[in-house]
């Protein structure tokens, strides 16, 4: 079964992804997990180190956040979260400060 997932790319992301927005197709349907695991080998360590916290997978980078479908969440079971076909997946950092 393919899914197609529309993916948006906000900085610092673009910088590594050339892209703000990008549309790929998959042959089955995958998790967050292997959505991840597949950008870091498309884009290398630049991307996973924007995701992960010193690069050490299962850590979250404290400034991430991945938007599914207008909803955040980090649970316990996030990474395992099942992408289906036309999800919306945004990958930010979320900055504060004055």
């Amino acid at each position: 079964m393919k899914i197609k997932l529309n993916l948006e790319f906000s900085p610092p992301f673009n910088e590594v992804t050339k892209n703000l927005f990008e549309t790929l197709e998959f042959d089955k349907e995958l998790t967050l997990d292997e959505l991840i695991d597949f950008f870091g080998q498309k884009y290398g360590t630049k991307f996973i180190d924007l995701i992960w916290e010193n690069g050490e997978k299962g850590k979250f980078n404290k400034l991430l956040s991945i938007i599914i479908n207008g909803r955040s969440y980090r649970d316990d079971n996030f990474l395992e979260t099942k992408l289906k076909d036309e999800d919306q997946i945004v990958f930010i950092y979320v900055y504060f400060g004055g």
